[in-house]
């Protein structure tokens, strides 16, 4: 009776061993004792200003030539460059000065802040898209880089958090005033918006 009992526990242990490999292994292979890399988590959230603007009745046509109008204009408080059309999209790079308001700064991080812009036309209604917002320095010892990094391309060493954290302000809200300009250009006529060539 004695060996029959020990040859039935043996038998509970063995199964129990194997359940316990199939079970180790499974997780394994699903990536159970390693932290999960999910491909979208993986990828980094970038900073973009974007909506669906609805218009009143207006073709995709005009309201590319509205968008084209926008960008020719030039404006006293950003750049407007590399503009390009392709079909119903319309891209240029927006770029505008920035530098410290104190006579001393604690770092001096004057130079320019970029963006892309993208408007895309459609019946009755366009999109637009602001992304890729960064920092770069005159002297390039100073560069913030993407608004998205949470320490500045030139290190916490050569910009303090405060300061990152107050630039990265500055250039939303030179995104946001570009956005507010980009409306209301978009609200002009093509014809009434044309710039005129005055001589």
């Amino acid at each position: 009776i004695k060996i029959k009992y020990m040859s039935h526990k043996i038998k509970i242990v063995a199964i129990y061993c194997c359940l316990l490999f199939v079970v180790k292994s499974y997780s394994q292979s699903s990536g159970g004792d390693k932290p999960e890399t999910d491909e979208f988590a993986a990828k980094k959230i970038e900073t973009k200003l974007t909506a669906v603007v609805e218009t009143d009745s207006l073709e995709p046509g005009e309201l590319n030539k509205r968008a084209i109008n926008w960008i020719k204009v030039e404006s006293n408080k950003y750049k407007k460059a590399s503009g390009t059309t392709n079909g119903n999209k319309i891209e240029c790079v927006i770029s505008f000065p920035v530098k410290p308001k104190d006579l001393n700064p604690q770092v001096d991080y004057t130079g320019k802040i970029t963006m892309n812009l993208v408007i895309e036309c459609k019946q009755d209604r366009y999109r637009y898209t602001v992304s890729d917002i960064k920092h770069t320095s005159k002297s390039g010892s100073t560069t913030g880089g993407s608004i998205d990094n949470k320490v500045p391309e030139c290190g916490s060493m050569a910009m303090t958090d405060i300061v990152w954290k107050k630039l990265k302000g500055e250039a939303l809200a030179g995104a946001g005033k570009v956005v507010e300009d980009l409306k209301e250009g978009m609200k002009k006529d093509s014809v009434e918006g044309a710039q005129k060539d005055e001589w």
